[in-house]
C-alpha cells in the first residue's frame, strides 16, 4: 500500500482506479460519437430561468471519475454538502469522453427535453458548443457568492463563456506526453518522439480529435486556434502516414496501456501521470517543446435541469477554498479557486502526507507564466468546422 493509499483510507490504488475507470470508453465514445452525428443539431432559445424555484432538495450531477476527493470510497466533499445543505445528490461518474456524453444527453436538448442531469462537467469547447446551441442555462450570479468571490482571475471571462455567463470552472488541465522512461530509455521532449519508428507499435494517441490534432497542428508549426481546413488535413495526412506507429487511439484507458508496458509513451492528461508516477516513479509528464493544450473542465446546468436552485447550491459549495483544496489534494489537477495553493502549503507544515509538498511544487498543478506561455487554447469550431475536423479525424481512427 502506498503512502497516499494510507492517507487517504482507501485499499485500491488511483493507478487501478484509473485502469478500471478507463476501460472500454474508446469503444463506448466511438459509438456515443457516431449516434450524435446522427442527430440534427437544433438551436434553441438561450436558456435563462428569470427566478429560482425553491430548492426541491435533490441534485443529479455526472461528471468524469477520480475527479473528487475520496476517502474509504466516499467523498467527504459530497457528505459534508449533503449535511450542510440538505440536498440528497446523486453524483455519477458517467464522463469518459465529451463526445460519447454528448451523444447521450442531445437528443433530449435538442427537443427541450429535461436529460436528467442538474450539473454536467464538460470541457471548455462543449460549453462552447452547448452555449451557441442554446442548450446551456445561463445562471444566476446572485446565488453564487462564494463562487464569484473565489474565482481566480485567470478563469474570469474565458473565451467560452464570456463573464462566465453559464459555467464556472471545476478545474483545469494539460494535454501534453506521458512517457515510461523504463521503455523509452530517454527523456521524451517532443511530438515528434510519438512519430519516431524507435517506438513502433508503442505509441497512445487520443481519441479526442481537439487534443490529436492540436498536438500535432503544432509540430506542424499552426498555431490551434488559427487553423484552416489545409492546416487540419496536413495534420491528418501526417498522422495516416504515421498511423503504423500507433498501438490504437484511447480515451481514458490509455492510462491502463501505459501502466501495463504496453505502450512506452502516450498523449496524456497531466494529473493522470503525476498520480500515477506515484505509484511508478518511472511514468513522467512532459510539455513537448512545440507546445501543450490547455484546457478547463467546467461545471454547466443543461437547459431545462428540474433542480436548477440545487444546482447553483452545489457550484457555490465547492468554491469554499477548503473544499477546493481538499479536491485538489485528491484529483492532482489545478484548482480555479483562489488560495488553493497556499491551504495545501498549510496541510504540509501541518504534518499532512509527504506527496502534498510534490503536489504543491508542480507547476503541472499550479501554472507558473513559464508554464502557462508553452499552452495553446483549443480552436472555437462552428458546427459546419466542426463536421469537416471531424469526418477528417475519423478517417485518421478507423483507417
Amino acid at each position: 500500500m502506498t503512502e497516499r493509499e494510507r492517507a487517504l483510507g482507501r485499499p485500491m490504488s488511483r493507478r487501478e482506479l484509473l485502469r478500471t475507470a478507463g476501460r472500454g470508453s474508446m469503444y463506448l465514445g466511438a459509438m456515443a460519437f457516431l449516434a450524435a452525428c446522427g442527430v440534427q443539431a437544433e438551436r434553441r432559445p438561450r436558456q435563462r430561468l428569470e427566478e429560482l424555484p425553491p430548492e426541491s432538495g435533490e441534485l443529479n450531477m455526472a461528471n468524469w471519475p477520480l475527479y473528487i476527493d475520496k476517502s474509504g470510497g466516499r467523498s467527504p466533499t459530497l457528505i459534508s454538502f449533503r449535511e450542510e445543505t440538505g440536498i440528497d445528490i446523486s453524483y455519477k461518474t458517467v464522463i469518459n469522453d465529451n463526445e460519447e456524453f454528448f451523444g447521450t444527453i442531445r437528443e433530449p436538448l435538442s427537443q427541450g427535453e429535461p436529460t436528467g442531469w442538474d450539473i454536467i462537467v464538460v470541457t471548455d469547447w462543449l460549453v462552447a458548443k452547448m452555449i451557441d446551441l442554446g442548450y446551456a442555462e445561463r445562471l444566476h450570479h446572485d446565488r453564487l457568492p462564494t463562487a464569484t468571490e473565489n474565482l481566480a482571475d485567470k478563469f474570469r471571462d474565458p473565451w467560452y463563456d464570456p463573464g462566465n455567463a453559464h459555467s464556472f470552472p471545476w478545474a483545469a488541465g494539460i494535454t501534453g506526453i506521458g512517457y515510461d522512461i523504463s521503455a523509452t530509455g530517454r527523456e521524451i521532449t517532443s511530438v515528434q518522439d510519438l512519430l519516431d519508428p524507435e517506438f513502433e507499435g508503442r505509441v497512445g494517441m487520443f481519441s479526442e480529435m481537439r487534443d490529436t490534432f492540436g498536438l500535432v497542428l503544432l509540430s506542424l508549426g499552426v498555431e490551434p486556434q488559427d487553423a484552416t481546413v489545409e492546416d487540419v488535413e496536413k495534420a491528418q495526412q501526417l498522422l495516416i502516414d504515421n498511423r503504423g506507429n500507433f498501438r490504437d487511439f484511447y480515451g481514458n484507458e490509455y492510462t491502463d496501456q501505459l501502466g501495463a508496458g504496453n505502450l512506452a509513451l502516450s498523449m496524456a492528461w497531466s494529473g493522470d501521470i503525476f498520480a500515477l508516477s506515484l505509484d511508478n516513479p518511472d511514468l513522467r509528464f512532459v510539455i513537448p517543446e512545440e507546445g501543450g493544450m490547455a484546457w478547463t473542465d467546467n461545471m454547466v446546468i443543461p437547459a431545462g435541469a428540474e433542480n436548477p436552485t440545487d444546482a447553483h447550491a452545489f457550484i457555490d459549495y465547492v468554491y469554499q477554498p477548503r473544499i477546493a483544496t481538499n479536491i485538489t489534494e485528491w484529483v492532482w489537477y489545478e484548482s480555479p479557486v483562489d488560495g488553493v495553493q497556499e491551504l495545501v502549503q498549510e496541510d504540509i507544515a501541518g504534518g499532512g502526507p509527504r506527496y502534498l509538498r510534490e503536489l504543491a511544487e508542480s507547476e503541472l498543478v499550479f501554472p507558473t507564466e513559464d508554464t502557462l506561455a508553452q499552452l495553446h487554447p483549443y480552436k472555437r469550431l462552428d458546427l459546419e468546422e466542426e463536421e469537416v475536423w471531424n469526418d477528417l479525424f475519423q478517417e485518421v481512427v478507423q483507417g
